[in-house]
């Protein structure tokens, strides 16, 4: 990391303990510049930490709100709050994936204030956003109705979809839908630990490390 963008000692730290979390994370600086890319973020998103850090956001994900409108940029919103003190409450945006996807994703926003309001960094946490995924079951034509889940899986590109049995894309599915593993396994009438395995097999499969990669990989690839 460059000394410049060095964060405070203290905050170095507290950053580096997010690396491995199963949550994409990252974070940005006054001039909202990049400063942190965890190892989620990277497999969600596809940039590197190398490619991106020190780097401002809106160059690689040039994030829009839902109408298209770019969000990100120079006079960023978050970032102009944060200079005011003042607290964000979780919004979403369609961010961009090295590969060129558009992701909905919701962000949750942490500040960490040093000198404040002078110095101050932003982590974003990102989680798909659920209100996104009913819009990628899309119709064949006009007048058919959407395909299932499975039916999307079964036809994928992506040999790693291919892979998963019926329950394991029903699971997914409640996944997408923000349930947790005991919903999961009461609605299914199976035990925590088999839905606990369901879910372990799909990630298996999908090499993947969290629940969270596992929605935004079946919206990115419309499996759901």
């Amino acid at each position: 990391m460059k000394p410049s963008l060095r964060p405070p000692p203290e905050l170095s730290l507290l950053f580096e303990a997010l690396r491995p979390s199963p949550d994409p994370v990252f974070v940005t600086d006054r001039q909202n510049r990049i400063v942190f890319w965890n190892l989620s973020a990277e497999r969600l998103l596809g940039y590197t930490a190398d490619e991106v850090v020190g780097a401002p956001c809106a160059a690689s994900l040039q994030g829009c709100d839902s109408y298209g409108n770019r969000y990100c940029g120079e006079e960023c919103p978050i970032t102009q709050a944060a200079k005011r003190g003042e607290s964000v409450r979780q919004f979403g945006l369609r961010l961009r994936a090295r590969d060129g996807h558009v992701l909905l994703m919701d962000i949750s926003v942490l500040q960490f204030a040093v000198h404040a309001p002078e110095t101050f960094y932003l982590a974003h946490i990102l989680k798909p956003s659920v209100a996104a995924m009913p819009a990628a079951r899309i119709s064949d034509g006009p007048n058919e109705p959407p395909r299932s889940a499975l039916a999307a899986v079964r036809d994928s590109p992506d040999a790693r979809a291919r892979k998963l049995t019926s329950r394991e894309v029903e699971v997914l599915g409640m996944l997408a839908a923000g349930r947790t593993t005991p919903e999961i396994a009461d609605r299914l009438h199976i035990s925590a630990l088999t839905a606990r395995n369901h879910i372990q097999n799909i990630l298996d499969k999908l090499e993947l490390h969290s629940k969270a990669e596992a929605v935004a990989f079946a919206f990115q690839k419309g499996l759901i």
